[in-house]
């Protein structure tokens, strides 16, 4: 055993430096063309649970702890809520990143035997680790004490994002000498995955040590990371997707010299670490304070183009046959017909033409090296990468048998560094450091153009940082109270917290669009944030309850979305203020012999909400900036879950959600264009449009049956209204009011003109089952085997979602204008037939 030991703590100090040079970052969509999935939403691992909700790890509860892994190949979200508002902890240490908000599950992708031991709660639910957030929140152990002491080797294969996977992790357990040593190893891979031309390469490492003094104190020590490579899948319209014959075709790779390569490749790594000290002061009393590090390094690869030079993608919308002519509302002429005839001939028989040509970006760079001319395509790499650092600090008192206290503190400062730089230029060998837009509207002679002032005309070579290169900076500090407790059939508790938030913009680039406001600091915007909230639950006897909370929070602004156009200049969001939240739900639970389960209603009002949205604008060909502010959103619905013993093998479980998440109101938006250096002021028709990309209703019914160490499961879910990701573009009122046929009206209402309705995608339902077998061996060890397969029946004609994209005929009218706009909107479709092996050995 100590032969073991030695050698995994050997294995486990090599490993950072060993991948120090790959890097990575929590993505976040930059642009239409870049529209990506986060590691919360690959659905890979086969508890994919984590990866939809901080909620589904709560035991108690039988709506949570089903909803995530059931509906997540639909990307459900619990009651709508942006994944932001889903606290993720690891040994008391928050690790959301607050840029963005979200938690990056690529940071633990991998590690799914070492990352076992969690907590879950509900929003409003009683905990030791955290005030609480609406969307609740998830505590994941990783002290090595409290891992079994053994070894478990488990080896999977799949037909999804990877197709072959294996672990090993060990463990001491707690040694006489107070000791625990914990570690575990992970390597996903795949040539291709289940979408063509994507591919997976990841290795993940844990090690975690504690030292148990005394039954009063003991320090533990964690360090983890998951360097990953994988090449992403890309949205298409319906056209691409009928011309294609498949609702997975992916348009982000085509071949090089006979190989497949894809454009979109996200490289990342995320090294963290965490020390804790656990203080037990009295029996009553007790103290936990932990301090975290994570470096993130981010980067998404993506193709760029100069000059004259074509769009390079093959579902670019000149180069589909719907191009040619309006197939809607006019007679083409004999040469568009065989021009459309001749386009749908190529797309359907030839598979190159709806493919990446990278041999054709190779020549034509070469033939710009022959004329002594800039590059003609490239790829580029952009980075979002970060250095956070986190403490916390949280007591815990036991008055007595029916009251008690937890009180908590938090700090949280990070660097977020944001740039690209070149990766490839694909044998060109001249790139200036130019916007590419500005020298179509001002000239190569005129200072605007210049990404860099101080650098101009900089000549760019692979691996140097180019376009735009800024920090983000926020520092947070929190303290919070709850006080819990019961009196006869009654128990209730209240709980309070106030903070502060500060961030501030530091630009490396002096940029020609904004040459006063692009270097340097944008000065520091404070916010002071707080919030309160109570429960109270009735008990009526062991078998019924009701319980009723009530909340309301003041919630910072995320830096990611406060500043206008943060790759080029320093100025925040007009009159940016905090967030206020007011949320509540009443619940019925039930738990009798024969049934369990609850039934609740809730109301959740977001008010001051701000959201950035960056791409280019085909319509104007310029990349955006579109900015909106002081967005009031509601949420409210019904859940409902039960079990029922059938028998002591049989049980049967229902599980339902109908809910509304919509826009209730028109914001103020600022748009800025790239290539110019003012902000348009203008607003955004969004009143009743739907959140995106979750069903907003889905229903489950689920059979399981287990008899001596078999189980079987038999699970059908439906799903219904789910809504597109509408253009706020297209709602602008300057666009909707660019044909002068539509005004406003002194409420500010347009008239004589619709909106553009949102998309609803069509409801489906899919199969599920899984079938398992736990074997017992001699001297504690054992056998794990398990077969999981979704969508059985092979729907593939679900779509979880999609975008409108910023580009559209709003001088049509009705009917024609609706089909314009479908038409030309991408969808992404839940997975196809696919099963997972896992078989463990414990021993």
């Amino acid at each position: 055993m100590k032969q073991r030991l030695g050698l995994a703590i050997v294995l486990f100090c090599l490993i950072p430096a060993l991948f120090a040079q790959q890097k990575v970052k929590q993505n976040a969509r930059e642009d239409n063309a870049s529209f990506m999935f986060t590691e919360s939403q690959l659905n890979e691992d086969d508890d994919a649970a984590q990866s939809t909700s901080a909620l589904v790890t709560s035991n108690n509860d039988v709506y949570l702890s089903n909803v995530g892994y059931l509906f997540s190949p639909m990307r459900f979200r619990v009651r709508g809520y942006d994944s932001q508002y889903n606290d993720m902890y690891i040994n008391g240490i928050q690790f959301n990143d607050v840029e963005t908000g979200r938690f990056s599950y690529g940071l633990i992708g991998g590690l799914n035997d070492a990352t076992r031991n969690k907590e879950g709660i509900s929003p409003f639910e009683v905990n030791n680790f955290t005030y609480g957030s609406i969307g609740g929140a998830t505590n994941i152990n990783l002290r090595a004490s409290q891992y079994a002491a053994g070894s478990k080797l488990t080896l999977s294969g799949c037909n999804r994002n990877y197709i072959l996977r294996g672990m090993y992790t060990y463990s001491t357990g707690l040694m006489k000498n107070g000791w625990a040593f914990t570690g575990s190893v992970g390597y996903r891979w795949a040539n291709e995955g289940n979408i063509e031309g994507t591919f997976y390469n990841a290795f993940s490492y844990f090690l975690s040590a504690e030292k148990v003094f005394n039954s009063q104190h003991s320090i533990s020590l964690s360090t983890w990371g998951a360097p990953t490579e994988r090449g992403q899948q890309g949205a298409s319209t319906e056209e691409a997707y009928y011309l294609a014959n498949s609702h997975y075709y992916n348009p982000n790779w085509g071949y090089q010299n006979g190989k497949k390569r894809n454009a979109r490749v996200v490289r990342s790594f995320e090294p963290s670490v965490v020390a804790s000290w656990n203080f037990n002061i009295k029996d009553d009393m007790k103290l936990v304070t932990s301090a975290g590090f994570k470096y993130t390094s981010y980067g998404t690869s993506a193709l760029g183009w100069n000059g004259n030079a074509a769009d390079p993608r093959p579902d670019y919308y000149k180069k589909l046959p719907s191009s040619v002519f309006n197939v809607y509302n006019s007679v083409p002429t004999g040469e568009q017909l065989q021009q459309f005839n001749d386009l749908t001939d190529n797309w359907k028989n030839n598979k190159s033409t709806r493919q990446l040509d990278w041999d054709m970006m190779y020549f034509a760079n070469e033939q710009a090296n022959a004329l002594d001319k800039e590059t003609l395509y490239y790829v580029e790499e952009r980075h979002n990468d970060q250095l956070a650092f986190n403490f916390s600090s949280v007591f815990n008192h036991t008055i007595n048998d029916h009251n008690s206290y937890v009180a908590g503190i938090a700090v949280n400062s990070t660097k977020g560094m944001h740039f690209k730089k070149m990766k490839d230029l694909l044998g060109g060998q001249q790139y200036t450091d130019v916007d590419k837009f500005s020298v179509r509207d001002y000239g190569f002679n005129s200072s605007v153009i210049q990404n860099d002032l101080d650098n101009p005309d900089r000549r760019i070579g692979e691996g140097d940082k180019f376009g735009y290169n800024y920090n983000i900076f926020v520092n947070k500090q929190s303290a919070w109270l709850r006080y819990q407790g019961n009196s006869g059939s009654f128990n209730y508790f209240a709980a309070g917290k106030i903070g502060s938030t500060q961030m501030f913009r530091d630009g490396l680039m002096r940029n020609g669009r904004a040459p006063l406001k692009s270097l340097g600091s944008s000065g520091t915007a404070k916010f002071l944030e707080g919030g309160v909230k109570a429960g109270l639950t009735w008990i009526l006897n062991g078998n019924h309850s009701f319980t009723v909370n009530a909340g309301y929070e003041d919630r910072a602004p995320l830096a990611y979305n406060s500043f206008i156009a943060p790759r080029i200049k320093n100025d925040f969001v007009k009159d940016l203020k905090t967030e206020r939240i007011y949320s509540g739900d009443l619940t019925y639970n039930f738990n009798t012999p024969v049934v369990m389960g609850r039934i609740t209603g809730y109301y959740t009002r977001f008010k001051n909400q701000v959201e950035m949205e960056a791409f280019y604008n085909d319509s104007e060909a310029r990349f955006t900036y579109l900015s909106m502010n002081g967005i009031e959103k509601e949420h409210w619905g019904v859940e409902a879950a039960a079990t029922f013993r059938l028998t002591s093998n049989l049980s049967l479980t229902a599980i339902g959600t109908w809910s509304e998440a919509k826009y209730m109101n028109n914001p103020v938006a600022t748009r800025t264009y790239e290539s110019e250096s003012e902000s348009n002021e203008d607003r955004v028709y969004a009143k009743g449009m739907r959140v995106n990309g979750t069903p907003l209703s889905a229903y489950s019914l689920a059979i399981d049956y287990n008899l001596k160490g078999w189980f079987l499961n038999l699970t059908g879910n439906y799903y219904h209204r789910v809504y597109l990701d509408f253009s706020s573009y297209r709602r602008l009122e300057s666009v909707l009011k660019s044909d002068n046929e539509g005004a406003v009206d002194a409420n500010g209402n347009i008239i004589g003109m619709s909106v553009p309705s949102q998309e609803k995608l069509d409801g489906g339902f899919m199969l599920d089952a899984s079938i398992g077998k736990y074997i017992r061996l001699k001297n504690g060890k054992s056998i794990s085997l398990n077969l999981s397969m979704n969508n059985i029946l092979n729907n593939t004609d679900l779509r979880t979602g999609g975008y409108e994209q910023n580009r559209g005929d709003n001088k049509q009218n009705g009917e024609l204008r609706e089909y314009m706009f479908s038409k030309n909107s991408k969808y992404y479709y839940a997975p196809a037939f696919n099963a997972f092996l896992n078989i463990g050995y414990r021993f």
